[in-house]
């Protein structure tokens, strides 16, 4: 089965896995998803960056109903959607492996499948217990 990302310009890196934001160098703010122009103070003076691979869960909950479309996934379980305090920015992400975290946990950033195409797996960042096994 190929394996395929939901969107390559999240990424800096696959292997290993690393977000892909921007940071600008006038004011010096993080972005993630990257891009062209600073949303603190307009500069242009911008450059991607790889952003941390291990954070802390800042935010989270758990979602008991199936997502609307254009959001899939192969069949529905619930599954946990938090903020994820990188150090220089704090990223929305999923939080896999499991319903319920604590503030200030540490997570890593994983690849996690999201859905099949095909014969495709298709997947999406996620952070996952910096404790899990890898």
């Amino acid at each position: 089965m190929t394996v395929q990302v939901v969107d390559e310009t999240l990424f800096h890196s696959l292997d290993p896995v690393l977000l892909r934001g921007s940071a600008c160098a006038s004011c010096g703010a993080h972005v993630f998803p990257a891009m062209g122009s600073c949303p603190m103070c307009t500069g242009t003076d911008v450059a991607d960056v790889a952003l941390p691979a291990e954070g802390r869960v800042w935010s989270w909950t758990t979602q008991h109903f199936e997502p609307k479309p254009p959001f899939r996934t192969d069949s529905f379980a619930p599954f946990s959607i938090g903020y994820v305090d990188l150090g220089p920015v704090i990223v929305e992400g999923w939080l896999v492996g499991r319903t319920q975290w604590t503030i200030g946990e540490p997570v890593r950033l994983v690849l996690a499948h999201a859905w099949t195409e095909g014969d495709a797996s298709i997947h999406t960042f996620a952070f996952e217990s910096a404790g899990a096994a890898r």
